[in-house]
């Protein structure tokens, strides 16, 4: 008996190699326009959750420091400042704006209730998404109404 040498050839041929990569390409641009479609909309609740998180952080200061703490929006600029803190939504989300506070900036109690309810409108240009502060102190996201 004779033994038979084999040989094993490891990784791929040019063939393969431009048939994996025709393919990818070809799924890229199937995917890249839905995805460069849904990016404002993906910016937009970013910027929401951005907002909703920063007034929890202003509430919170105001209970650990027993004082009233107020977030000042400027709609015309795009800003809103809460203590030594400040945001520019436009520079950190582009596309997105701030439409309207009302109907005055938010103000928290050291006890962590609000001033009233106040609801912060932002735009994309076609879509709206709004983030409410409830007078118990609560803040939230909604699409439509703050009820």
């Amino acid at each position: 008996m004779t033994r038979q040498k084999v040989q094993w050839q490891a990784g791929f041929t040019l063939m393969e190699l431009m048939v994996a990569m025709a393919v990818s390409m070809i799924v890229l641009a199937v995917g890249t326009p839905s995805f460069l479609a849904w990016l404002p909309t993906l910016r937009l609740s970013s910027a929401a959750r951005q907002i909703a998180t920063d007034l929890q952080v202003a509430r919170m200061r105001a209970i650990s420091q027993n004082a009233s703490y107020t977030v000042s929006f400027n709609a015309g600029a795009g800003t809103y400042a809460y203590g030594s803190d400040s945001r520019d939504i436009g520079q950190q989300y582009p596309g997105i704006s701030i439409a309207s506070v009302s109907p005055s900036n938010p103000q928290f109690s050291p006890r962590g209730t609000a001033s009233g309810s106040v609801t912060i409108t932002l735009n994309n240009g076609t879509t709206s998404k709004l983030v409410c502060v409830k007078p118990v102190g609560r803040v939230n996201i909604a699409d439509s109404s703050c009820t």
